[in-house]
């Protein structure tokens, strides 16, 4: 795997990575999906997790913190967002994330938006006006709390810059 492939999985999870958000997605070709697999899961350890959505062709890889993603899930609004969107009543985590991988391998499902640690009113609001109608675009369309989001949007980007200056700051290993 490259060095770019490397920045380019990394810089698309660092907000998780980093604690910011629950969840991240990552897209990677097949030719690189065992070394991409084995960045994501080395940070098991910092209690992320990882959970293939697609792979036909290019895979979908979800990377959450299972704290955060656990504490997000646990939320009763979110609860019955998810119920009404076909997820069993009373689910587990574990059991919310294969029934979203079962789902995505039939097309994206905009629940996602919950999965990755957007606010349910965002979530909810872009189902309600087909993506339409937002009040601020950035990482996600805002449809509630623009300031909220506005001071995610920016914590998105500082963990980013740390995590990108973090890898950059790593010697390349010498050629053999």
């Amino acid at each position: 795997m490259t060095r770019g492939t490397e920045r380019s999985i990394l810089s698309q999870c660092a907000p998780t990575l980093a604690g910011v958000k629950a969840g991240s997605l990552v897209k990677f070709d097949s030719e690189v999906c065992d070394s991409a697999l084995g960045i994501l899961r080395s940070f098991e350890s910092m209690d992320v997790g990882t959970k293939v959505l697609r792979s036909a062709g290019s895979y979908l890889c979800l990377v959450y913190r299972r704290d955060m993603l656990s504490c997000v899930l646990s939320d009763p609004g979110v609860r019955s967002f998810l119920e009404g969107m076909g997820y069993p009543s009373g689910f587990r985590d574990s059991d919310a994330l294969d029934l979203l991988a079962q789902r995505m391998s039939e097309g994206m499902q905009h629940e996602i938006g919950i999965f990755l640690g957007y606010p349910l009113r965002d979530v909810e609001g872009f189902l309600e006006n087909g993506g339409r109608n937002y009040k601020r675009i950035g990482c996600w369309k805002v449809y509630g709390d623009v300031d909220e989001a506005e001071s995610m949007f920016r914590r998105i980007r500082a963990a980013r810059d740390e995590v990108m200056r973090m890898l950059d700051s790593v010697p390349l290993p010498a050629a053999v």
